[in-house]
């Protein structure tokens, strides 16, 4: 099924590269011969990184609710393996003091659909988000091509991405940041266990297993970036004013 839907995956980004070619020459007429090679090539690249992030979006979205085995990454408290007594090792020039791993990249069956849904989410939108952004400067460039940098359309569109990216940034860190805690207590949290005795090891199961942690960061660049995008659309707003007065008078 996975291999299906790469394959899926890599035939809609052909299909968009020959469509972008399509475009670009069908268009070609409607701009200007002065008009600098670097916008040409930024609007295709950036179209095409567009509907590469689409369809990265669908992909991981629909390979993470129907296969079996979920690659996530899982937060743990802070972990270290012990040595048993008599191991030992050589030439480390560092010596660890505190801490450990706090996180592991794992592949996990037997998920709950929570889980399942909440990564899918948050790892589709880590597409989408960037995705906006491209979908934005391929459309700047376009109308920078027709010789309207200031259309209408770009102050609605950059709004648009501001909410994208604000939203989708938080949705995409604090859903994938439920879903790996959630993974990480159905992985690691258990209710009874044994172990054979160890030389120089307590209890095996507290020195060789790490505990389930839930861990959510809120990050702040998505809101950051958001505003950046807000203010652009009120400047773009404004160019579109001005040039209206000037065409006015004219």
């Amino acid at each position: 099924m996975g291999v299906l839907l790469w394959v899926l995956a890599a035939a809609l980004v052909v299909g968009l590269g020959i469509a972008v070619v399509f475009f670009v020459r069908s268009s070609a007429g409607a701009s200007h011969d002065g008009e600098p090679a670097v916008i040409r090539v930024t609007f295709w690249v950036t179209l095409l990184w567009a509907g590469i992030a689409i369809a990265g979006a669908l992909v991981t979205a629909v390979a993470t609710l129907v296969q079996s085995a979920v690659q996530i990454t899982v937060p743990t408290a802070a972990y270290w393996p012990a040595l048993p007594e008599g191991a030992f090792v050589e030439g480390a020039s560092a010596t660890r003091t505190d801490g450990g791993f706090t996180d592991a990249d794992v592949v996990v069956e037997g998920l709950s659909t929570g889980a399942r849904v909440c990564w899918a989410i948050g790892q589709a939108l880590w597409w989408l988000v960037p995705g906006a952004v491209g979908a934005l400067v391929a459309m700047s460039c376009y109308q920078l091509l027709r010789g309207r940098a200031f259309a209408p359309v770009l102050s609605r569109m950059s709004m648009v991405t501001a909410v994208v990216v604000c939203l989708g940034g938080i949705g995409a860190q604090v859903l994938s940041d439920i879903a790996g805690s959630m993974a990480s207590a159905e992985l690691l949290a258990y209710s009874g266990g044994g172990y054979e005795e160890v030389a120089g090891i307590d209890d095996v199961l507290d020195a060789w297993w790490p505990d389930p942690m839930f861990s959510v960061t809120l990050p702040f660049w998505p809101i950051a970036a958001g505003l950046a995008f807000a203010a652009l659309a009120v400047i773009l707003r404004s160019g579109t004013r001005l040039q209206r007065d000037t065409e006015g008078l004219v």
